[in-house]
């Protein structure tokens, strides 16, 4: 059975330690608690923004939708691959009556980790198509990267 700790500090370390200790590995660690932090959030604008010009850049100035090639669509299809979808229920307030619709996953929603691990996919596809993204060295994800020994 899984086994959740909740750790507020450093000097609760020991606490993870020993439950790795005793359940043994692999292991999975997650960081929740803190929300995505707005320079996360202004990073991956600014490589939606950056991927919508490379593909302009090579001449596609739409999707296969239609859709421009712009800095607002690159994110929501980067949302739609790689967080995707889930299920809302709203309700009609004058018949009561619930409807069951998709929607895509908000970034707002996830804590640091997830948002890290959600721009690291964007960040390897990206690299896979031969898209350059800005990573500044100062910057949160580039900090995670190095901490996280993910950084090249």
């Amino acid at each position: 059975m899984a086994e959740k700790i909740r750790v507020n500090g450093l000097g609760e370390l020991s606490a993870v330690t020993a439950a790795i200790r005793a359940k043994g590995f692999p292991c999975n660690v997650s960081i929740t608690g803190a929300g995505r932090s707005l320079p996360q959030n202004s990073l991956f604008h600014k490589w939606c923004a950056e991927i919508a010009a490379f593909f302009v850049s090579m001449g596609k100035t739409t999707f296969a939708t239609g859709a421009a090639m712009n800095e607002v669509n690159m994110k929501r299809n980067l949302k739609q691959t790689f967080l995707g979808e889930e299920e809302i229920e709203d309700i009609d307030l004058r018949t009561g009556e619930i409807t069951k619709r998709s929607e895509l996953r908000h970034t707002s929603d996830l804590d640091k980790g997830e948002m890290h691990a959600f721009m690291t996919c964007v960040d390897k596809w990206a690299m896979e198509h031969g898209i350059y993204l800005s990573h500044p060295e100062d910057s949160e994800y580039m900090r995670m990267q190095r901490d996280f020994g993910e950084a090249a």
